[in-house]
């Protein structure tokens, strides 16, 4: 794996300002990948590039180039076509911000297979995917509910769209379920990678109390490595390798496994059986669970294991019936909210001390 790695950074390229790394096969399906951020952010660009690497490792004749820090503007067009320019057959778009560059250079080049992490109509060069996150976030909970000290949990999100909250709110959920007297305190950056905001607002969670933080922007870095600094206990979200930057303070995580499904999908289009549609897959699919910290008992790891599985069996956290932090009913009773309506959720569960803007 050092040797590839290597390889894969001797033969990087510079384009436009953009770093285009080519890897591993000389012949076969060329992969095209785009990033907004950094590869070795520990969170949600680390987790494409390790499920790429391990799908051109893993897949005879797959070749792998990768974008990275590209800007969710017209810019990305250009990465995209120049990438299907040098080859690219498979598109891997990862950002929501992408969506409309991507969908333009599909039209041009139908003989090439896209998928778009995100959302939106499918095409039939054009597929769309994600890992649903928000019910996985409620065994997350049941950890921080569990080990916290202090019944003061934090939650840094960087935009609040209802994805984000949906993560918040089936986190306090579950940490509620095994702590009636936890509460959840947000606080927003206003964008999803800012790292002088994060450790801005980490710093203030933790001065007001909060001894367990967790989060939602594309990198966990920043705050993982702050909560681990000043002797306090974070929960991971996007990469399970983030547990490598705390120690002592991780308790679990989340992360994204995108192999299995991006394996599939080289296949397809290496067989001609590429067809564009919307698969959307939770937890035990495309998200999972990291290793729990040093310092989780094995009690808590149990509760944790059974909440997970529950969820994994089916069980919907956003079930009523649920108020808001305002005292209203927003579920009634047996109401649900579906995967498929997380994004439109517009407010936190009783519990969260934050207000949605």
């Amino acid at each position: 794996m050092k040797n590839q790695f290597r390889l894969l950074a001797s033969a990087c390229i510079l384009a436009a300002g953009f770093l285009i790394r080519p890897a591993f096969a000389d012949q076969g399906l060329t992969i095209g990948a785009v990033y907004v951020g950094s590869v070795n952010d520990y969170g949600y660009n680390r987790s494409f590039h390790d499920a790429l690497t391990r799908v051109a490792k893993d897949v005879p004749g797959v070749k792998l180039l990768e974008a990275e820090n590209v800007p969710e503007s017209g810019e990305s067009e250009s990465v995209m076509e120049r990438l299907v320019q040098q080859g690219a057959k498979l598109v891997i778009p990862t950002s929501f911000g992408y969506s409309d560059s991507a969908r333009k250079v599909a039209k041009r080049h139908r003989d090439v297979a896209f998928e778009f992490a995100g959302d939106g109509d499918t095409e039939s060069n054009f597929g769309v995917f994600f890992g649903q996150t928000q019910r996985a976030m409620y065994p997350m909970g049941v950890a921080a509910g569990k080990m916290t000290k202090t019944n003061k949990l934090g939650f840094v999100i960087g935009v609040p769209i209802g994805y984000s909250l949906g993560n918040v709110n089936a986190f306090q959920m579950g940490a509620k379920s095994v702590n009636p007297n936890v509460q959840t305190v947000v606080v927003v950056t206003g964008g999803w990678s800012d790292k002088a905001k994060e450790a801005a607002a980490a710093n203030a969670l933790l001065d007001q109390g909060c001894d367990v933080i967790s989060m939602h922007v594309d990198s966990p870095a920043t705050i993982i490595r702050t909560v681990e600094a000043r002797g306090a206990m974070s929960v991971g979200f996007q990469s399970i390798e983030a547990r490598e930057l705390a120690p002592k303070g991780w308790l679990a995580g989340i992360g994204f496994d995108w192999t299995p499904f991006l394996t599939q999908t080289a296949k397809d289009v290496m067989a001609g059986k590429f067809h564009g549609r919307a698969v959307y897959e939770g937890l035990g699919q495309m998200v999972v669970i990291a290793p729990f910290g040093v310092s989780v008992p094995a009690d808590v790891q149990e509760l944790v294991n059974k909440s997970a599985a529950e969820v994994v069996k089916g069980f919907n956290p956003f079930t009523g019936p649920i108020t808001d932090n305002r005292g209203r009913t927003v579920l009634p009773p047996n109401a649900t909210v579906g995967a498929d309506q997380i994004g439109r959720m517009n407010w936190y569960v009783e519990g969260v001390v934050g207000k949605v803007q």
